[in-house]
């Protein structure tokens, strides 16, 4: 673990000081075009169609709650990036967007804890309703609208999923073991899928269709805050 962190923080440096051969970023107007983020062989980073917010909570891996400070205008413009930095950076595709960020768009933060207002998830006094399911390899899970599903998920991962669709961290006070396959339906609040389902909302559905509850409290939440962020330098 030790060597791991180390490497990183290497190659972090490394990295900052090597610097972007060739950065090239335009706005891109496609409405329809897919938003992405690749790393290819060589050092490149390619972006399609990402809004500064976006690639601001994926540089640091933030929900949007974690993410402080960040200017308006950050929700504006979609950009395509094609970057290089003349070295190949394995799986470090977050530490190239920060880098690329510090650069291009003079970007300044620093990170911080806050006290905030989170969801504890526990479990109902009657026992949960998922099945325990310790077999097989792998976890599956998937989000869409108003629905949610999981395959051999640990309770904590269940914490992380339900955090990105509520807005607000959820800690994983359940203390249940192993993993568990759940099935969750619900009524968004708002959104396409609002008005036709007749699902309830998503704190009945998870007392009623996986034996657990969230009960809101304060605790502490690691964020980033923005200093200083500025549109990109030219060409």
């Amino acid at each position: 673990m030790i060597r791991t962190a180390i490497g990183t923080v290497a190659l972090a440096g490394f990295l900052l000081a090597q610097g972007f051969e060739v950065a090239a970023i335009h706005v891109n107007r496609d409405p329809s075009a897919d938003p992405n983020v690749n790393s290819l062989p060589g050092g490149r980073l390619a972006v399609t169609s990402q809004d500064l917010r976006d690639l601001l909570k994926f540089a640091f891996d933030l929900k949007d709650f974690q993410l402080i400070g960040a200017p308006a205008w950050a929700d504006g413009d979609r950009y395509d990036i094609d970057a290089k930095t003349g070295v190949d950076s394995g799986q470090n595709l977050r530490e190239l967007v920060r880098l690329l960020l510090e650069e291009r768009f003079a970007l300044k933060y620093h990170s911080e804890t806050r006290e905030m207002t989170i969801y504890s998830l526990k479990p109902l006094k009657d026992g949960v309703k998922m099945i325990r399911r310790d077999e097989g390899a792998g976890t599956m899970a998937r989000t869409s609208c108003g629905h949610m599903t999981g395959k051999r998920v640990a309770s904590d991962v269940m914490a992380k999923m339900l955090s990105r669709y509520l807005g607000r961290e959820v800690r994983d006070d359940s203390g249940l073991p192993g993993k568990y396959d759940f099935e969750l339906s619900w009524t968004p609040e708002t959104g396409p899928c609002s008005e036709t389902s007749s699902a309830p909302s998503i704190f009945t559905a998870i007392q009623q269709q996986m034996g657990l509850r969230l009960e809101s409290t304060r605790g502490p939440v690691a964020v980033v805050v923005i200093d200083r962020l500025e549109k990109p330098s030219a060409n």
